[in-house]
């Protein structure tokens, strides 16, 4: 039994060796009415839309999918393409990112299921623009249907329903993770409250890859882009955990061998 924990220790040392970039964040550490930097960047100003209230996320006393008290981050009660935060991270060919996520406002004329959204937890490639129109790949919460979606812009646009409500109030817990080499994306949703999977799916977006997705942020943010707008989306992030790796092959030789002789001496025992 040692030894076999041994070989787990080791498999596990070099999956978190191979991490080209991690943060978690549970927003406990800012003070309230605060932008949680330096952690954080504003996704409001890159680009920015003159309308965006800057900062355009602070951290708020709120509470918990079981009614505890917690401090989280929501996004500025405005209307405007984008708030929210983001971090940079190295360009990978695997990422994932997660957190408790829940709707607290929909805007009043959202056009299309595209055109506004109450969160997008997404991979971005920032310094192209404003966050609503740079090439990125994420799952966000429709204006216009009330449910979560994943979607893709760039140099390959995807919009797909994962036939889940986005309830106004409820908290879910929403992972999503891209394998760049497969073009497939993992999506789990769960209701925060109960642990009840509600979606986990594979999708696979054809067209790509590497070359069109140098993704070097991770954001979380709302906006709207839709005109006629007078009241916009809200909502409120905690828990959040994101990382971009990329394995080196030799990491990869170690994660496999590992496993390899674990699965070995399990079967001998």
């Amino acid at each position: 039994m040692k030894r076999a924990l041994s070989l787990i220790a080791v498999v596990l040392l070099a999956w978190v060796g191979a991490s080209a970039g991690t943060i978690s964040d549970n927003f406990e550490s800012y003070a309230l009415g605060t932008f949680p930097s330096p952690t954080w960047l504003d996704a409001g100003v890159p680009f920015a839309d003159p309308r965006t209230p800057i900062p355009s996320a602070t951290v708020v006393a709120t509470t918990d999918a079981f009614g505890h008290p917690t401090q989280a981050l929501q996004i500025a009660n405005a209307v405007s393409y984008s708030r929210g935060i983001y971090a940079p991270v190295a360009i990978s060919t695997q990422y994932s990112l997660a957190a408790d996520i829940r709707v607290d406002q929909y805007s009043d004329h959202p056009a299309n299921t595209v055109s506004d959204w109450a969160m997008q937890l997404t991979f971005a490639q920032a310094g192209a623009g404003n966050f609503a129109f740079i090439p990125q790949a994420g799952i966000y919460a429709s204006s216009l249907t009330g449910r979560w979606r994943l979607f893709s812009q760039g140099a390959v646009f995807a919009d797909i329903d994962l036939g889940v409500p986005a309830s106004i109030g409820t908290w879910y817990y929403v992972q999503l993770s891209f394998d760049v080499g497969t073009a497939t994306f993992h999506s789990v949703i769960e209701d925060a409250a109960t642990g009840s999977v509600l979606v986990n799916r594979f999708d696979t977006v054809a067209g790509l890859n590497l070359a069109n997705t140098q993704y070097n942020a991770i954001a979380f943010f709302g906006g709207e882009a839709s005109t006629g707008d007078t009241v916009g989306d809200v909502s409120t992030v905690d828990n959040v955990n994101i990382s971009a790796s990329t394995p080196e092959p030799s990491t990869l030789l170690l994660i496999g061998s590992g496993l390899a002789l674990l699965a070995a001496r399990i079967r001998s025992r």
